[in-house]
């Protein structure tokens, strides 16, 4: 089941102590899409140039998956995301992201199950040529 990312305390001293423990703590409990994507995505990135990690604090949020040289965060988007204010949501933060420089990309929980390969393809091919590669901020739908 899908869960949703809790706003991050304004304190600085908690920030850095709270977010990073809630980071870890979504590391360790990972949904069967996020886990399922990750062990695929860790095994083919060993030779890529840009490495991504798993849920790590980016300015105040946590995305799915992170590649910090390319300043790329790949969000795996459940049922939950089709809520009106969840999507709300999620457009807010993308556009708090991108005001500091850094590229959401959106997958479906069900492209992740049916087509995991080629949704990591399509993340190798932008590590390798990455110049500036933009979404809509709504789900990316890989066919």
């Amino acid at each position: 089941m899908a869960r949703l990312r809790r706003k991050v305390p304004r304190s600085p001293k908690r920030c850095k102590t709270s977010t990073a423990n809630y980071a870890l703590q979504l590391r360790n409990n990972m949904t069967r899409a996020e886990a399922l994507f990750w062990n695929r995505l860790k095994k083919r990135q060993k030779t890529w140039e840009h490495q991504f990690l798993p849920q790590q604090v980016v300015y105040g949020y946590i995305p799915d998956f992170y590649c910090e040289t390319l300043k790329l965060a790949v969000e795996i988007d459940g049922k939950v995301h089709d809520r009106k204010d969840v999507k709300r949501n999620d457009r807010l933060r993308t556009r708090r992201l991108k005001k500091q420089g850094v590229t959401v990309i959106r997958f479906r929980n069900a492209d992740v199950f049916t087509r995991a390969h080629r949704l990591i393809d399509l993340l190798e091919e932008v590590s390798a040529g990455y110049t500036q590669y933009e979404t809509t901020g709504e789900p990316e739908r890989v066919q």
